[in-house]
């Protein structure tokens, strides 16, 4: 996935609005977002029996992991690969980060763990994962490095999140005027998703490159009126498909609003 934009505790009722879009070579198999069980670890890693193992979440059908999910305490992950000159394929996939992730109660939890990554295992990729209560990046590049976010919009791309791009500064400079005109809504965030820069395929938001491009497209919102929505294919075509009742299936409702399950 390519382009994360997370808008977290800037919205009343809504803890977290997300909009992402994932670019891959087309022939990549994957399955859109279901409901599957990834057990939650406890500090010494044995599955913790206090935490619900449910999780949302789409699939990579080669490497196995996904690029982005949500778990039943509300925590989100999600994934960018980062450019890279020669990566080696010998190198652990970076999408099973995000099980990882999602297997933990709390993105303090994640946070913590992802920053003692190990040196040199994984090609480079910025991390993003929040709760209701914090969010925090982990870029790596032959190591890891933290950085904790305050309250606010968060776009992620592939570069590290120091550096700017044309791409970048157009989506920020976006969805900055959205939340300003009060017009954050998944409609809205769809037709960013959606937008192509004439002439240039690679700093659209929605990617036609030949062989490698836009695959899909994620709208989530979380909070009092939770929204799900997904895009098999580029979002300029392929319609949002309404996939809210797998939050509902999740359980996700009363554990956001701050009921106890």
């Amino acid at each position: 996935m390519c382009t994360l934009i997370a808008l977290h505790r800037c919205i009343p009722d809504a803890p977290l609005v997300v909009a992402a879009n994932r670019d891959e070579f087309l022939e990549r198999p994957t399955e859109g977002p279901a409901l599957f069980e990834v057990p939650i670890r406890d500090t010494a890693g044995a599955p913790d029996p206090l935490h619900d193992p449910r999780v949302v979440a789409p699939r990579d059908l080669r490497a196995g992991g996904t690029w982005l999910g949500i778990n039943a305490n509300g925590l989100f992950a999600a994934v960018t690969n980062r450019r890279c000159e020669h990566p080696d394929p010998s190198r652990r996939s970076r999408g099973w980060l995000v099980f990882e992730a999602l297997s933990q109660p709390s993105a303090d939890r994640v946070a913590d763990r992802f920053e003692a990554l190990p040196k040199g295992s994984y090609n480079p990729f910025n991390f993003f994962v929040t709760d209701a209560r914090s969010a925090h990046l982990v870029t790596y590049d032959e190591r890891p490095e933290r950085i904790d976010l305050e309250a606010g919009a968060h776009v992620v791309g592939n570069v590290h999140p120091g550096e700017s791009s044309p791409k970048l500064d157009r989506l920020r400079a976006d969805v900055a005027d959205l939340a300003a005109g009060g017009e954050v809504t998944l409609d809205a965030l769809g037709e960013v998703c959606r937008f192509h820069v004439p002439g240039s395929p690679i700093e659209s938001t929605c990617v036609h490159a030949g062989a490698y491009g836009t695959r899909s497209s994620t709208l989530l919102r979380t909070g009092k009126a939770p929204e799900l929505r997904y895009a098999e294919g580029p979002p300029c075509r392929a319609p949002y498909r309404d996939l809210t009742p797998l939050l509902h299936d999740l359980g996700l409702v009363p554990v956001l609003e701050g009921v106890q399950t």
